[in-house]
């Protein structure tokens, strides 16, 4: 559901004190008469009463002995209309560095108005009021400051916009916010993890992403998909949330089944690897200055989805038909397509063999579009 922001009118909003006024009228008490029950200034009750003076916890209490009605009554009223107040000040609070962020993160706004997160039509002010709502940040300029120093090489600094990485961090955690996970990861259940991942991927569904989640979440960890940004060169990010699951976004870099399901080994062994700490997130990006981890996070892939003895031996007699590949794959229960790849990338053979066998997942490019 898209993030409303349509204001209200100054002269909708109701002043507490004329409810006061009200219960005079329908009481048939005067200022005086009231004022002196509740045991306040006649001249405060009047202030009060014709809004240019809030309801005090003192004449909240005195009102509640004076008209029997409850004190937090009062204080409800007074804090609704302080609320709607401010809200209707908010689009006063918009700067221009905000408005200059929405250019920044241009993409994203796109993508939020296709996936009707906000609504069309906005003004600048109305369009930043809506993703600060809906980042959970109180200011767009803030962005920036979320997004992670030291992770990148400096020779690839310029793909980083900060202003979009902070903005898809913060997309990341109101999707983490969205699921409760009531399992827990255990590292000592990954193997079983794993044969269940291969189960899903051998059933060969074009869709199989209700099923990914409902296993991930059987094993603590909270997983969902997000599209890549231009400036947010980041493949996954994991982090444990505050129920004590593990949050999992995947980022969609592709739509060849190969990469997926690569890429979803690799960030499951930044989680086996203890790279997800309980301090904060973990987010793996292109470039990484780490590659100790990244090459650990692929090592833990290479050997979940194909066996390092077996594929050796593969690759050591030289046989790279089909049928040798389907074979072979069948013995790890993994599809064709895993092994297929594996050896593109090595360069053991061509890109270009093979490529029929390679399944494109189409609601990928649906969401990348």
């Amino acid at each position: 559901m898209a993030v409303k922001n349509r204001g209200i009118s100054h002269d909708l909003l109701i002043h507490p004190g004329e409810t006061i006024y009200d219960v005079l009228e329908e009481r048939g008490l005067t200022q005086k008469e009231l004022a002196q029950r509740a045991g306040v200034s006649e001249a405060f009750l009047s202030d009060v009463i014709h809004g240019s003076k809030d309801i005090s916890k003192g004449l909240a209490m005195g009102l509640e002995y004076a008209l029997g009605v409850p004190n937090s009554f009062w204080l409800n009223l007074q804090a609704n209309y302080d609320a709607e107040v401010l809200s209707l000040h908010e689009e006063e609070s918009v700067r221009e560095e905000e408005k200059e962020v929405l250019t920044s993160i241009h993409e994203i706004v796109v993508y939020l108005r296709k996936m009707s997160l906000i609504e069309d039509g906005l003004t600048q002010s109305q369009m930043v009021i809506s993703l600060r709502k809906l980042l959970q940040v109180s200011s767009l300029t803030g962005l920036k400051s979320l997004a992670p120093t030291g992770v990148f090489r400096m020779s690839d600094s310029a793909l980083v916009n900060p202003d979009v990485l902070g903005a898809w961090l913060c997309l990341c955690k109101v999707l983490g916010t969205a699921e409760t996970i009531d399992s827990r990861f255990e590292s000592e259940k990954v193997d079983e993890l794993v044969s269940g991942i291969k189960e899903i991927m051998l059933t060969g569904k074009k869709d199989f992403r209700k099923e990914l989640r409902s296993l991930l979440a059987q094993y603590g960890i909270d997983f969902s998909l997000l599209v890549n940004f231009r400036g947010a060169p980041v493949h996954g990010y994991a982090a444990r949330k505050e129920d004590g699951s593990i949050q999992m976004v995947l980022t969609l870099r592709g739509s060849f089944a190969d990469i997926f399901w690569f890429s979803l080994f690799h960030e499951l062994g930044h989680i086996v690897n203890g790279d997800v700490s309980k301090a904060g997130g973990f987010i793996d990006v292109q470039n990484s200055r780490d590659e100790r981890r990244e090459a650990a996070a692929d090592s833990f892939a290479c050997e979940a989805l194909l066996d390092s003895g077996s594929y050796k031996n593969f690759v050591n007699k030289g046989v790279y038909s089909y049928t040798a590949i389907r074979n072979y794959a069948k013995t790890q229960n993994v599809p064709p397509y895993v092994v297929i790849g594996r050896l593109q990338k090595e360069k053991i053979i061509p890109w270009s063999w093979y490529q029929k066998y390679k399944p494109r997942y189409k609601w990928a490019e649906a969401e990348m579009s």
